[in-house]
């Protein structure tokens, strides 16, 4: 390689590598702070992502908002939100028994949204009260930051565009390229900002507005519009959003069923009223 072309390359390796490197780090502790002052909404959405299980918001028959997340590991295993305020927490069993039980009635009777007040119902009963809570997150490799810098398409436009030489065509070509990733990119956190603000109570016809689905399905109660892309589902019942799910349920009840499965559960008794004496003793 000629002078002229290991200077390009050693000013990228200069701005790649220190950006990979400072994300290889054990990440400290966070505390968390969780109250009945804050908004469920906020709390669930900004909750950090590398902690968070699964997270939904209801729209019961009586016109009740809930918010639920669950979290990766520790305790609590999740936190309740009645209408819009922090009402309660559920222990880690407790937690995993609902992720899979909901995950097994949607893949083999339907999606558990038709159900969505019996299953809010008995998790009322297998709730704790609380006000306030101080959550402390474990340490651990931020291997999900990593990842995603290394795959950030802007590093890999800029590392791709010192190997291509002095050949105009190629320069043009690759420019061409980066512009058409930084459009998609754009595009595709314009849309996940639109499907983050839709709330349950929201019509059928305003969440299609902002992009068809990816995936649908139809069933008893209403139909699923399924978003994997954008790892959220809703489900639609009279024509209004009833429950919006994250992750797609749907989707992975169809594709990756197995991250519902848990050794030893009694999957007879993966109902609204029973999921909670599922799991083996």
């Amino acid at each position: 390689m000629k002078h002229h072309q290991i200077r390009p390359a050693l000013r990228c390796c200069a701005l790649v590598l220190p950006l990979l490197c400072a994300q290889n780090v054990l990440a400290k502790a966070q505390t968390v702070q969780v109250s009945a002052t804050q908004e469920a909404r906020k709390v669930v959405a900004d909750f950090p992502p590398e902690a968070v299980m699964e997270r939904f918001e209801v729209k019961d028959s009586q016109g009740k908002v809930w918010h639920y997340l669950a979290l990766t590991e520790g305790e609590p295993g999740a936190l309740i939100f009645e209408d819009g305020r922090l009402s309660g927490k559920l222990s880690r069993r407790d937690a995993a028994a609902f992720y899979s039980c909901r995950g097994y009635a949607t893949a083999t009777r339907r999606h558990w949204g038709d159900d969505a007040d019996a299953w809010m119902k008995s998790l009322a009963t297998r709730t704790e009260a609380v006000t306030e809570l101080s959550i402390t997150l474990p340490e651990k490799p931020t291997w999900r930051s990593i990842v995603e810098v290394a795959r950030d398409p802007s590093l890999s436009d800029l590392e791709s565009l010192v190997s291509v030489g002095t050949n105009p065509l190629n320069i043009i070509r690759k420019l061409s390229s980066a512009r058409d990733n930084m459009a998609e990119r754009e595009a595709y956190k314009k849309n996940s900002q639109r499907l983050k603000a839709v709330v349950t109570g929201a019509t059928e016809i305003q969440l299609a507005a902002i992009i068809r689905p990816e995936d649908v399905s139809f069933v008893p109660g209403g139909l699923v519009m399924a978003y994997p892309k954008y790892t959220v589902e809703f489900f639609v019942s009279a024509g209004q959003v009833r429950v919006i799910q994250q992750p797609s349920f749907n989707f992975l009840s169809k594709n990756r069923a197995a991250l519902f499965y848990a050794a030893g559960m009694n999957w007879d008794r993966c109902t609204p009223q029973q999921w909670m004496q599922a799991p083996a003793e």
